[in-house]
């Protein structure tokens, strides 16, 4: 299945550039059940193997003869029934890998064995915006995930908008002024230097100005998604494409 991450992000670099498409990349980090979310009630497997916390039938969310929804998952039974919705399901790759890390790092990369040190929506980036569009990918979290890494682009990365700033000392305060002043030398590595500090500097800005304006009558719920942040830079009109972030703490 990391394979086919690879040629999606080819495809979709391909034909998107011509459009105004925000791909949301969701993922469900730690011990989502995927049993009991995409319910095979149709095979007797599941409930042989599962005589307790199997999902009966009457409580569930029926798609087809062979699978349901879970019974929490309206919404997504509505945008399947109305066609708006796909799903790839069983997906994996040949020769799993048993550790946690390597395997993550195979569907971060969508290339096990290779040794690839960009992640598939990193790639995916460069492939649909040559010229570097500051802010084109964000990734909301406490830490950078491997999939936005990318060789071309510098992936936005915030966990908490209200406090997205450079904490530096005071004393720090002039140097930084001073790396970011467009008026000094031509020497190419203070040229990369400043490039870098002016863009982290003026993310940070618009990132939170538009948490601060956004307003939304949608109740997101308490569950620990990042959802409402995505929507408050889809609102402010950024020039984002690609959003990546989890559901964390999912264990």
């Amino acid at each position: 299945m990391p394979g086919f991450f690879g040629r999606a992000a080819a495809a979709l670099a391909a034909e998107a550039s011509a459009n105004d498409r925000i791909l949301l990349v969701l993922e469900l980090s730690g011990g989502n059940d995927g049993l009991n979310t995409l319910v095979p009630y149709g095979d007797d497997a599941y409930y042989r193997h599962r005589p307790t916390i199997g999902l009966r039938r009457p409580k569930l969310r029926t798609i087809d003869d062979h699978f349901a929804f879970s019974p929490g998952m309206a919404g997504f039974e509505r945008l399947y029934k109305d066609g708006r919705l796909a799903i790839a399901h069983g997906c994996g790759y040949d020769n799993p890998s048993f550790s946690h890390f390597t395997s993550m790092a195979y569907w971060h990369t969508a290339a096990p064995n290779s040794g690839e040190e960009y992640g598939w929506m990193g790639r995916l980036a460069d492939g649909l915006d040559s010229r570097r569009t500051p802010n084109f990918v964000v990734n909301i979290g406490e830490t950078q995930s491997l999939a936005v890494r990318s060789r071309d682009h510098t992936p936005v990365v915030f966990d908490d908008p209200d406090k997205f700033a450079r904490q530096a000392f005071v004393q720090e305060k002039p140097v930084f002024e001073h790396v970011v002043d467009p008026s000094g030398d031509a020497n190419p590595s203070r040229a990369y230097l400043q490039e870098v500090a002016r863009s982290a500097r003026d993310a940070s800005a618009l990132v939170r100005e538009a948490w601060a304006h956004y307003r939304s009558p949608v109740d997101y719920g308490i569950v620990p998604l990042d959802l409402p942040k995505v929507a408050a830079l889809i609102a402010a009109g950024l020039p984002t494409r690609l959003y990546y972030t989890a559901f964390r703490h999912n264990a």
